[in-house]
């Protein structure tokens, strides 16, 4: 699944146009937490942080700061094609006759040979608008000294998965 995900990724990224060099993606996105412009999707947040090797507490004032910049003042249909549209995966609650638009949490994970890392939104509507929004973020590293929020033992602590890919036997 990881080498599918990681084919499908090179293949988009060598399909898209060369970037403006000019001003550096991570410098353009950066500082949500010191108060400086954010990004205008959640993909340029997401590509604003090395999300690997920062510190995790800062990555995850980031993402939510970030989140509730991007997403608080959106309508329910607005915020649901834009974390959509990010590669996000929602699950619903159950509507209530006084509650009639359910909560979401919405996730997104990628695995690196270092890291999993999972991004998450929560949101509840009242209306069609937009009446809370948070943001989490998530990591198991290999080892737990980067681990966030706090140290996971897991397969990946192991070093369980392969050093060098499997070679595919010749047909």
């Amino acid at each position: 699944m990881i080498r599918y995900a990681l084919t499908v990724s090179l293949l988009l990224l060598g399909c898209s146009p060369a970037p403006d060099l000019a001003v550096p993606p991570a410098a353009e996105n950066k500082q949500a937490v010191d108060n400086a412009p954010q990004p205008a999707k959640l993909e340029a947040l997401e590509a604003a942080y090395d999300w690997q090797y920062e510190p995790g507490d800062k990555l995850n004032a980031a993402w939510d700061e970030g989140v509730k910049a991007l997403l608080a003042k959106m309508s329910r249909p607005g915020i649901i094609g834009a974390v959509n549209a990010a590669g996000f995966e929602c699950t619903y609650g159950e509507a209530h006759e006084d509650y009639p638009d359910p909560a979401a949490v919405c996730t997104r994970s990628f695995a690196t040979r270092r890291c999993q890392m999972d991004w998450e939104i929560t949101s509840t509507a009242d209306k069609g608008m937009v009446d809370e929004v948070d943001g989490n973020f998530k990591r198991d590293c290999v080892g737990t000294a980067d681990d966030w929020p706090e140290p996971i033992k897991s397969a990946i602590d192991d070093q369980l998965a392969p050093m060098t890919p499997p070679v595919v036997p010749p047909t």
